[in-house]
């Protein structure tokens, strides 16, 4: 029997979350910090990853049966390096400009580079990016007590 890419995906990935508890672990924090704060970052980010693995494993064991499509189609490389290519400028836009100056930019960005087929409208787009923004500068600042960066220009 043929193991599918999900199935495959989902077990390295809870392989990788069980590696990630061992490490958080290890990590002693100072008796001062106000919790939650930034523990509880990784704890999030782990069960979220954990949920989509196991979903993941149990899609990849119901579609074991269908025939699986090319892992990357025509032009699938140049889409990946593109993305990734938006990811690093994003990075490095972020240390210049802050995050609030950047991330509305990036997610629209990242949402026209990812869309495929499906029409996305600039109005839509630019009210799913303030909103995510807004929602991930609130997650870091107030849940997690995280300082984000400013930038060097206005910081």
């Amino acid at each position: 029997m043929k193991i599918r890419r999900d199935t495959i995906t989902g077990i390295v990935g809870l392989l990788g979350c069980a590696f990630m508890l061992y490490m958080t672990q290890q990590v002693k924090q100072p008796a001062k910090l106000l919790e939650p704060g930034p523990r509880l970052l990784p704890y999030v980010a782990l069960t979220l990853i954990a949920i989509s693995s196991v979903a993941l494993i149990i899609k990849g064991y119901k579609d074991r049966a269908i025939e699986q499509k090319a892992y990357y189609p025509k032009g699938g490389v140049l889409k990946v390096t593109k993305s990734f290519l938006l990811l690093v400028v994003y990075g490095v836009a972020m240390n210049f400009l802050g995050f609030i100056l950047t991330t509305p930019f990036a997610t629209f960005a990242l949402i026209h580079d990812l869309k495929g087929e499906t029409e996305v409208k600039p109005l839509a787009g630019i009210i799913i990016s303030i909103l995510v923004t807004a929602g991930l500068y609130c997650m870091f600042v107030f849940g997690f007590q995280v300082k984000l960066p400013m930038g060097t220009l206005f910081g």
